[in-house]
């Protein structure tokens, strides 16, 4: 599997987290679910080699569970332009592998 395709798979692996959980009536199942997709995500870009990309990778996860957690409409778009930028930084890297 190649560093974009690695990528592409934890972008997947972001977008398919189960970021409200928490909320759920029976949470424990729920829980238990997100906290092991959460150590898989953690597991898989751990193989990934390029130190920036996973870090960055972290660092969106992180960014994507604060703005879905927030109600305030000045933290959502505070976490959206973030999310914005750690997008671009990734993105650029993939298109340089490719190369």
């Amino acid at each position: 599997m190649t560093t974009m395709d690695k990528v592409e798979k934890a972008l997947q692996m972001i977008n398919e987290h189960d970021w409200w959980w928490a909320w759920a009536e029976y949470s424990d199942n729920a829980r238990d679910k997100a906290y092991g997709h959460m150590r898989v995500f953690v597991e898989f870009i751990a193989e990934i080699s390029d130190v920036t990309i996973a870090s960055t990778l972290r660092e969106l996860w992180e960014v994507t569970a604060h703005k879905a957690w927030t109600d305030d409409k000045e933290k959502k778009a505070k976490y959206e332009s973030i999310r914005v930028e750690l997008m671009n930084a990734i993105l650029p890297l993939e298109v340089k592998m490719a190369a």
